[in-house]
């Protein structure tokens, strides 16, 4: 970020997305931030000087045409001797253009996200190269300049903001990117230029159409390059132009035109050699779908085999795609939206995958061991052919280069790391820099006569096995794109840094609740605590709870750069062995953190319950100081209510800052009666909430097989154990519920239009049918048509199976489930759709955890904004925040500003049921009950605003699991790769050649495999009553195993029968066999030694063996295997259902009873003062009858707060700030209000036009007044 000020107090900010622009964007490979030679070469020109800005047709039509005619520019500069012809010429390549070729350049697309058509285009032949060349070479650097249009703004109210940009598709940003970036270029040149020669800009375009609609704009041309040609102007700056350039233009036309002749793009049943065809037609396939001979979907290409693909279009109608089948994936890549042509019934086909387990090769990516089941008798599925790619999916990969090019090749292939993706062909004359690193790869298209997409590497990643480099591809390859935070994020952070201190100021404006025994609950070595929460017992037997969470917006300004840059990173990103924070550390680690023994500021709930907790009596929520008298871990927290010895006195200090100090031995009596209380409480909660709500408890399939790594010095992994579940998990967990859903039900009443809610929508009970399968194995009745039926389901198959087998029904239930949302009410038209399934609450939000989720900044923002009265909602930043404050006025000078003295003291002059009490963002005070109507409350929020919020929040969270997951898998590796261990498992899935297999302990699932590719059985003797030499060595897939043999005459076989299927394994040399069922608990070894591999992360293998009890257990003991119902829990799901049913109607939700609280119409509230006389002075001073009363404060007439600025600078500023949102309203509304596409851009046009007339004209008095 650069900065000026103005006035010593406005910041001018030029701020860049990302502070090094891009990171090596996709046709060059360094870039500045600001282009040191744009305008350069004009310093000195005495004649009119000229800027050309292709767009992207241009650009991709005209390529050979404007290196021609760079060069003869640099020929004639070298004939004069001088480096500065008389009259100036520069090209300008802006990276809005760039993107859309990319955009265009890849896979036929038939309709982009704003149903405009965007035609598919192939390549200039070396048109990387030659882009390339131009923007990289030293002689070019003075004709060509890459401008970062996509990247650079200008100001808070830059047009990018205003407009809308970021939502805008390719096609349309690219189109209004060009005259964004000329009028740009237009203010640095009046910048820089006084008294020097004019600057010419023209726009050169290769589509006739967008000239003919914007002709001329603010002096910028557009003109299509056959025309420029003939212009005076341009034959003026280029003389030496020759008939040989005006034939190239002919010749460029039709090279263009050849490549992309819409005859080609016609539907074509004539397959090329390697099975795929040419897309259908956009007609074609439009009306194939609306005569519905056609379906459209997402192409999702499955794991355990990369050829086969499933199609569900919008009526949940699934068609297998086999790409074995004369190329029926038709060059369409994992997660494409694609159209797909269903095939008669006598063509469909049968998933491989569903029979046999099929092995990929990890230094292969198209090479299938095991892929071909001549026995596969499963029944065809419907199938059909992909024949258009209608969107495209991501087209970057990490990948890696395996095999070197032979002789003298140009070309080689690298694999990428997702095995759902096919390999990628790179021409390249320097594949040896490739060699042993990890790639980042664009796929640039893919020809339809090509086995192979075509790329070329972005960038080089680093070494393969390297942690670093693996955990960076970790983040690349789940589109998480982290940069250090930018100067104008940081420029927004208190100016004390480490050493900022809660001012006197600040805890007189809040309720002061340092006196109480707050305390926080947290995993060891936590940094950043969002919550503490307190429980005592009052005088007259009830109970009081508090939750109170970390006030990020106090030092997040609404709308600053720092909560643009939060915004968009969404959440902290937790890894193994680090984490990506949301938020600076300077706030995430200590100023928001809420350490011990520390003064820090909240946002606090608190709830009056009766002794029994089955009433709540009132409730108060806003801002508060809070001092934390205790930073406990989880296991300090159970040690205390177990009256065990609360800290570990042969671990280590634990680092300043972080949850676990020792905990102060006066305060463990204390403590206990605290949480004793909390744990009653959250017991009660718990039970209200499946009982009544029916909440599925899934926290031993989710959470509660979360692992622990311990590392060495050089972060690998030493020892791995999964995270012990205590009450005290569940217990902290349902305070935070109680919190959430008490303000989901807060913010909802008043902002019914645009609250951020949390939903989880009700899962339909065919995505049930693993689970379904698995519990049919136990003779165990499953019915999943509600949540209650679930939860009751669960516990009757928990009540029939051990720990091992019951933490399987929680994992498949788990991944079953839809993912949570973040929604904008007004986004979701019933109410009921707004309800948390999983947790069985009608409204839910996120509010606990600020420091870590956006999601709840914004849930902040509007739960505060229910306690203040309608202000513009452009919230000044408190004092000392981005730059010095201005120096306080004397006591004598300065207006006083009650902050709810005497609230308690004095007796209010109104009656009370005519009053309500409301706490403002900087005061406490009551008001007429006729100023808080709901009408009257500000929004800081539209419903576009938040709907647009939550969906990149969904994104990043789906990310940011995925990530952490995979970062799981990828330690998990590192930890099997130097040892072997021996643990228990639980057959999942039966198949011809093996079976699926649980791993409770460490939380995951494998194949283990039974027999190799050519049907040789490979398993241990003993399980066939055989001695441990029995049979051959086995192969080299089998050889991690000390344990397995081969056994070449041996059968594995799959027997369905009408009990149930299972495998049967038999051996001649044996007259014993050996069987195998769903739900079998079994021995099994883990390993990981394919760490030689190089195109990806090998997975842990898992090998059946026999131990000490299975030895001997042959078929006739499978018997004793079967799951017993017999136990006190051994209650069926009617029975449970039943139960459930009864309680509903007896009793009333805990829930229930915050969704029909009403607010109290006065608070009584406690506030600490350290100057009593000074409080009487005001209460003297004041004349109420000259005061003039709105919600939250008392403001005498003409008065401005003299917070940090003048009266002048601010009421300048605030004037500027509702311009720019007046603007973009105007432009919402009038988007609205025309739908055509016409009429959109004219508007658009013109408010553009107006805005930056405006400030090219106050520019233009700046540096005049500058000059004087």
């Amino acid at each position: 970020m650069t900065a000026t000020s103005m006035n010593d107090r406005c910041w001018i900010q030029r701020e860049f997305l990302k502070e090094k622009i891009r990171v090596k964007e996709r046709y060059w490979h360094f870039l500045e931030s600001v282009p040191s030679t744009l305008l350069s070469r004009h310093q000195d020109a005495e004649n009119d000087s000229f800027l050309f800005i292709p767009d992207a047709l241009a650009l991709r039509k005209y390529l050979p045409l404007i290196l021609y005619l760079i060069d003869r520019e640099r020929e004639q500069a070298a004939k004069a001797e001088s480096s500065i012809s008389s009259s100036s010429m520069q090209w300008v390549v802006l990276e809005s253009v760039v993107e859309l070729m990319d955009f265009r350049n890849m896979s036929a697309t038939i309709v982009d996200d704003n149903t405009v058509v965007t035609p598919s285009e192939k390549v200039t032949p070396q048109e990387r190269s030659k882009l390339q060349k131009l923007l990289q070479q030293p002689q070019y650097q003075k004709y060509v300049v890459p401008f970062c249009d996509l990247s650079v703004r200008q100001r808070e109210d830059d047009e990018w903001n205003i407009m809308n940009y970021d939502t805008l598709s390719i096609e349309r940003r690219s189109q209004n990117a060009l005259f964004r970036a000329a009028r740009l270029l237009q203010q640095q040149w009046l910048e820089n230029h006084n008294a020097a020669p004019s600057l010419q800009i023209y726009i050169v375009s290769g589509d006739a159409d967008f000239v003919h609609r914007f002709p001329e704009e603010d002096g910028v041309k557009t003109i299509l390059m056959q025309h420029l040609l003939e212009t005076p102007n341009f034959l003026s700056v280029s003389p030496v132009l020759t008939e040989h350039a005006k034939k190239l233009v002919s010749r460029c036309q039709e090279d263009y035109a050849a490549r992309n002749d819409p005859a080609t793009a016609n539907q074509s049943a004539d397959h090329t050699a390697v099975g795929t065809q040419d897309y259908w037609s956009g007609d074609a396939i439009q009306q194939g779908l609306r005569n519905k001979t056609l379906v459209q979907g997402r192409f999702n290409v499955t794991k355990e085999n990369p050829k086969e693909a499933m199609v569900r279009d919008a009526e949940g109608n699934s068609y297998f795609i086999n790409q074995q089948s004369d190329g029926y994936f038709n060059r369409a890549i994992h997660q494409d939206i694609v159209v797909v042509q269903p095939l008669p019934r006598e063509q469909w086909s049968s998933p491989v995958g569903r029979r046999r387990l099929v092995a990929i090769r990890n230094d292969e990516n198209d090479i299938v061991e095991g892929g071909d089941d001549d026995e596969n008798d499963s029944p065809p599925v419907p199938s059909g052919r992909v024949v258009a790619i209608v969107r495209e999916s991501r087209r970057q990969f990490v990948a890696t280069m395996v095999d070197t090019p032979m002789g003298d090749e140009s070309a080689c292939l690298v694999i990428p790391m997702d095995v759902r993706i096919p390999k990628i062909r790179i021409k390249t004359n320097t594949w040896q820099r490739f060699v042993g690193n990890r790639l980042w790869v664009q796929i640039d298209g893919w020809d339809v006569d090509s086995n192979y997409p075509s790329g070329h590497c972005v960038d080089i990643l680093g070494p393969i096995a390297d942690l670093e480099t693996e955990i960076t591809c970790l983040l690349k390859e789940n589109q998480i794109f982290l940069e250090p935070f930018s100067a104008a994020a940081k420029a927004c952070l208190p100016i004390q840094g480490h050493d900022w201190r809660v001012p006197e100021s600040e805890v007189a404006r809040r309720r002061d609740l340092r006196s109480v025994s707050i305390f926080s609950v947290d995993p060891i070595g936590c940094q950043d605590i969002d919550d503490t929460m307190h429980a005592r017992e009052l005088p007259n037997g009830d109970i009081e709870i508090g939750v109170h969470i970390a006030d990020v917006t106090y030092f997040v300004q609404h709308n600053s750069a720092l909560d643009r840059e939060a915004q968009a990173r969404a959440t902290t990103f937790y890894l193994v062995d680090k984490r990506f924070d949301m938020l600076p550390g300077v706030l995430s680690s200590d100023l928001c953190s809420l350490h011990g023994n520390m003064d820090r500021l909240a946002v606090s709930t608190i709830w009056t319950f009766s002794c029994n907790f089955k009433q709540v009596k009132n409730f108060w929520y806003g801002r508060s100081v809070i001092h934390n008298v205790q930073a406990m871990t989880y296991e300090q927290a159970h040690n205390i209510l177990h009256d065990l010895p609360p800290d570990d006195l042969t671990a280590g200090a634990t680092p300043p800052l972080t949850a676990g100090y020792p905990v102060d031995r006066k305060r463990i009596k204390s403590l206990k009666k605290d949480l004793a209380l909390l744990t009653k409480l959250a017991r009660f909660l718990r039970k209200d909430r499946e009982d009544i709500g029916g909440a599925v408890d899934l926290s031993s399939g989710d959470q509660g097989n979360e692992l622990k790594f311990s590392l060495d010095t050089q972060g690998n992994p030493v020892r791995v154990t999964p995270k012990k579940q205590m009450e005290i998990h569940h217990t902290i967990a349902e305070l935070m519920i109680l919190a959430n859903t008490f303000v989901a039900k807060t913010i909802y009443d008043r902002f019914p239009n645009s609250a951020l809610l949390r939903i989880h929508q009700n899962v339909d009970e065919s995505r049930f049918e693993d689970l379904k399968e698995v519990l049919k194995a136990g003779n165990i009745n499953f019915v999943g048509s509600s949540n209650m039926k679930l939860a009751g389901s669960l516990k009757s198959a928990e009540a029939k199976t051990n720990s091992t087998v019951s933490s399987l029904f929680q994992s498949l239930a788990t991944r079953a489930m839809s993912e949570a949302q973040y929604v904008s009410t007004g986004a979701v038209g019933d109410k009921a759709g707004l309800s948390h399934y999983g947790l069985g609450l009608e409204q839910y939000t996120h509010f606990t955890s600020p420091i870590r989720r956006y999601a709840d900044v914004v849930v902040h923002r509007q739960l505060l904004l229910t306690l203040t009265p309608k202000v513009n909602p452009l919230v000044k930043p408190p004092p000392g925040f981005g730059r010095e404050a201005l120096a306080s006025l004397p006591d004598s000078e300065m207006i006083s500003i009650l902050h709810g003295e005497g609230l308690n003291s004095s007796p209010s002059t109104q009656d009370e049921t005519d009053t309500v009490a409301t706490k403002n963002y900087q005061t406490t005070v009551e008001i007429p009950a006729s100023l808080a109507g709901d009408g009257d409350i500000g929004e800081l929020y539209s419903n576009t605003q938040v709907a647009k919020i939550c969906d990149n929040l969904n994104q990043q969270n789906r990310m940011a699991k995925l990530s952490s997951f995979e970062c799981q898998n990828l330690f998990l590796s590192l930890y099997f790769r130097s040892r072997t261990e021996v643990t228990q498992a639980v057959v999942t899935n039966l198949r011809v050649n093996g079976f699926f297999a649980y791993v409770p302990r460490f939380d995951f699932r494998a194949p283990v495999y039974l027999s190799d590719k050519d049907g040789n059985l490979q398993i241990d003797p003993r399980l066939l009553d055989l001695s441990p030499t029995d049979g051959l060595p086995p192969s080299a897939g089998f050889a991690s195993s000390s344990q397995a043999r081969k056994f070449p005459s041996g059968s594995c076989s799959l027997i369905s029968s009408s009990e149930s299927d299972y495998l049967d394994i038999q051996v001649p040399d044996s007259s014993k066999k050996y069987s195998l069922k769903v739900l079998d608990v079994v021995t099994v070894t883990i390993s990981c030694d394919e760490w030689d591999t190089k195109s990806r992360i090998p997975q842990p293998r898992i090998h059946l063996i026999a131990d000490s009890s299975e030895i001997g257990r042959l078929i006739e003991d499978n018997s004793s295997r079967k799951l017993t119902t017999s136990g006190p829990f051994s209650i069926g799901v009617q029975e449970a259902a039943a139960t459930f049913s009864q309680r509903e109607t007896t009793l009333q939700s805990i829930y229930s009873q915050i969704m029909s609280f009403e607010t109290p119409t006065k608070l009584e509230v406690d506030f600490r003062y350290r100057d009593k006389k000074q409080r009487v002075d005001i209460k003297q001073r004041v004349d109420f009858a000259g005061a003039s009363i709105i919600r939250g404060r008392v403001v005498f007439g003409g008065f401005v707060n003299p917070d940090t600025r003048s009266a002048q600078q601010e009421a300048a500023v605030q004037e500027a700030a509702e311009a720019a949102i007046e603007r973009r309203y105007q432009v919402q509304a009038s988007r609205a209000r025309q739908g055509e596409y016409e009429a959109s851009q004219r508007i658009e046009k013109e408010v553009t036009a107006r805005m930056q007339k405006l400030a090219v004209s106050k520019r233009s008095t700046r540096i005049k007044g500058k000059g004087k």
